[in-house]
């Protein structure tokens, strides 16, 4: 299964280096990297008051990930 083929978008950042070696952790999926993007975003933007951020943020993490699983073009 590729990254794109999977719900949450598999690991955001699999591969760390430790030690002078890489070490791969799955870490935060690609989902919630996308849904903090989003949530950020959201937060800078001084007009916008009662919105549930986590569920918009989520929501807009998903329609990137399906975007992403998309084929070009």
């Amino acid at each position: 299964m590729t990254p794109a083929a999977k719900p949450d978008g598999g690991a955001a950042f699999p591969h760390t280096y430790v030690n002078g070696e890489y070490v791969t952790d799955g870490g935060m999926t690609l989902r919630d990297y996308f849904a903090a993007a989003a949530l950020q975003g959201g937060l800078s933007n001084p007009n916008t008051e009662n919105y549930n951020f986590a569920k918009m943020s989520y929501l807009i993490a998903d329609a990137m990930l399906a975007e992403r699983g998309k084929e070009p073009g």
